[in-house]
């Protein structure tokens, strides 16, 4: 790949995670610049049309096709409008640049693996000092005169797209031999992520550790169960808000301290319920933060919804419904069999690390449908397949 063709991957190496740590809402805009570019290269060579095949395309396109009839029973047509663009948006972008890194040429590699792992480094070491010094970079730049506006979850963000990037930078330092180094790394972000304020980034950076050893011992099969499980729970998701995590029966085991923990499970429980009038087609995207009742206060504080339900597989189903959940079962089944099948078994384990870190803080914490949050996701991913690439031979 001539050096001019290798400059948007150089972008997207170096800029994914001190970027994503410094100013999160700005990886939505990075996606797009470096696809676009992408794009352009593709449509000069005779190209353009090539990202657009293959069955993650098609499953890609037959999402993007239902959130956009979903706009037709939406309750707010022009809002679902929009969040389908930013949802395509986000997809093409993807599948333009997966298919940009089918095409590496050996002398891009090192270059690559180096911008890589100390992109990373300095991601650690600005999230690290903010999160350290109780941010105060953010107060100093962002806050200045207004230090009773700062609330330390303004670095919740930060800390997952962190963990995300952690990832492929240890495999890419474990296939170079660099053992030592690929563990510092994991540590490194896991001292970071808990000792910050989140605590469904604590819960990912947990679950991810500990299903990466898993992966790491148990080879293809976990990864395998994983799919199932996963699909499963996709499917699953409305019932469990109302038996095994209903309110009513965990609300004993919380104090006040742990209320936001509660909050979630009311939240939960009233979104199954919203389903439940609607479970084939939803509601309509963005119909989250429209839902009839949604504005009900709770008595401990706070509403049944607030702007979304929280929970990923949930607020699919709750915009989306049945057909919506069954593709989003079989992207994320996809997902996992492609992380059993990977070449060797620090690949695979990495790859868990990876998907449970996203599926953990995606089904705890923010809107699937936030542009920022989507450009995350998607750039983890890609981030990770780059790894991949520039380590093979």
């Amino acid at each position: 790949m001539p050096a001019s063709k290798a400059l948007p991957l150089f972008l997207l190496a170096g800029l994914f995670a001190p970027l994503g740590v410094i100013a999160p809402k700005a990886l939505a805009p990075l996606l797009l610049a470096v696809a676009l570019w992408r794009w352009a290269l593709h449509w000069r060579d005779g190209h353009w049309r090539r990202p657009l095949r293959g069955a993650g395309a098609v499953l890609a396109g037959l999402i993007a096709l239902w959130a956009l009839l979903s706009g037709l029973w939406a309750m707010d047509g022009m809002a679902a409008l929009a969040t389908f663009a930013k949802l395509a948006g986000v997809l093409l972008a993807t599948l333009i640049l997966l298919d940009g890194l089918k095409r590496l040429e050996a002398g891009d590699k090192d270059p690559l693996r180096k911008t890589l792992v100390w992109s990373f480094a300095a991601a650690v070491a600005l999230l690290g000092f903010e999160t350290f010094s109780g941010a105060a970079g953010h107060d100093w730049l962002v806050w200045q005169g207004r230090p009773q506006d700062f609330d330390l979850t303004v670095l919740n963000r930060s800390g997952i797209v962190l963990l995300l990037a952690a990832w492929p930078t240890a495999l890419v330092l474990w296939q170079q031999g660099r053992r030592r180094w690929a563990l510092g790394a994991l540590l490194a972000a896991f001292a970071v992520v808990m000792a910050g304020v989140s605590s469904s980034n604590q819960v990912a950076a947990v679950l991810a550790l500990s299903g990466a050893v898993l992966a790491w011992f148990s080879g293809r099969r976990l990864p395998r169960v994983l799919a199932l499980v996963i699909a499963a729970g996709v499917l699953a998701a409305p019932v469990l808000p109302s038996s095994w995590l209903a309110p009513k029966n965990l609300a004993p085991y919380f104090d006040e301290a742990n209320y936001s923990a509660l909050h979630r499970l009311h939240i939960w429980n009233f979104t199954a319920q919203r389903i439940a009038d609607k479970p084939v087609m939803g509601w309509g995207l963005d119909a989250a933060r429209r839902i009839p009742g949604g504005d009900t206060k709770l008595a401990g504080g706070g509403n049944v919804m607030n702007m979304h339900p929280h929970n990923a597989f949930l607020q699919i189903w709750l915009e989306l419904g049945a057909v919506g959940a069954v593709l989003a079962a079989i992207f994320l089944a996809g997902l996992w069999l492609r992380a059993g099948a990977m070449p060797n078994r620090a690949a695979r384990a990495a790859a868990t690390g990876l998907l449970l870190s996203a599926l953990t803080v995606a089904n705890l914490s923010f809107g699937i449908w936030q542009t920022w949050w989507l450009a995350a996701l998607a750039l983890g991913g890609l981030v990770f397949v780059l790894a991949l690439r520039i380590n093979s031979k």
